[in-house]
């Protein structure tokens, strides 16, 4: 189930004003890709788009992390 996470400095992060312009088709790209969208405001990154899958594995991953932490505290 884990999977190598690149994100493409080219084409996977992109300013706020083109992600707002083109939400539609970065949200195609995460799906299709399977790699997530960086968002930057002003030069920095402010967010990440991903695709569901992606996100609910990375979702149950941290519940994992917190069980095992709770158990072993």
């Amino acid at each position: 189930m884990a999977r190598s996470i690149n994100i493409d400095l080219q084409g996977g992060v992109v300013p706020i004003s083109q992600a707002a312009a083109s939400l539609a088709a970065l949200i195609r790209r995460a799906k299709v890709s399977g790699q997530p969208v960086v968002i930057t405001q002003k030069g920095y990154p402010s967010a990440v788009l991903l695709n569901i899958e992606l996100f609910e594995q990375l979702r149950a991953m941290a519940m994992q992390a917190e069980q095992a932490r709770e158990q072993n505290g």
